[in-house]
């Protein structure tokens, strides 16, 4: 093999390597994702808390909101959550110390549970409005 085919064939492989992002000599591997650790929860028992603390006077029994915001399908992160359950900005009522992180826990399980709501085009009665 001569000299030209091998630099190709050397520029081909590095090519092929880093293509795939495998660090090579002196690089930074990619630094894994921090992801949220959420305490699990209990659904039934965060859908039991939902009721028993009011949150069902504004966000409705499935969380889609009402007076207050949708909770349901809501991407917030749990930490988001709690901190602003315990201090909110607006209307919402603050409780502080009154529900405890495992009680908040199992509300936003109940909360990640329900399911999203149907496309409205799926729903027969509301196509036939003209």
């Amino acid at each position: 093999m001569n000299c030209r085919a091998a630099n190709l064939v050397v520029l081909g492989i590095l090519g092929t390597v880093l293509s795939f992002g495998v660090p090579i000599a002196g690089g930074q591997a990619p630094q894994p994702r921090r992801t949220e650790t959420v305490p699990a929860g209990n659904i039934e028992n965060g859908k039991k808390r939902f009721q028993a603390h009011g949150c069902v006077s504004c966000h409705s029994f499935s969380g889609q909101g009402g007076a207050g915001a949708r909770l349901a399908q809501n991407p917030i992160t749990f930490q988001a959550f709690m901190n602003y359950v315990r201090k909110p900005k607006g209307s919402m009522p603050a409780f502080g110390s009154q529900v405890t992180e495992a009680e908040l826990a199992d509300i936003y399980a109940f909360l990640k549970s329900i399911p999203p709501s149907p496309d409205p085009k799926t729903i027969p009665l509301l196509n036939q409005i003209d």
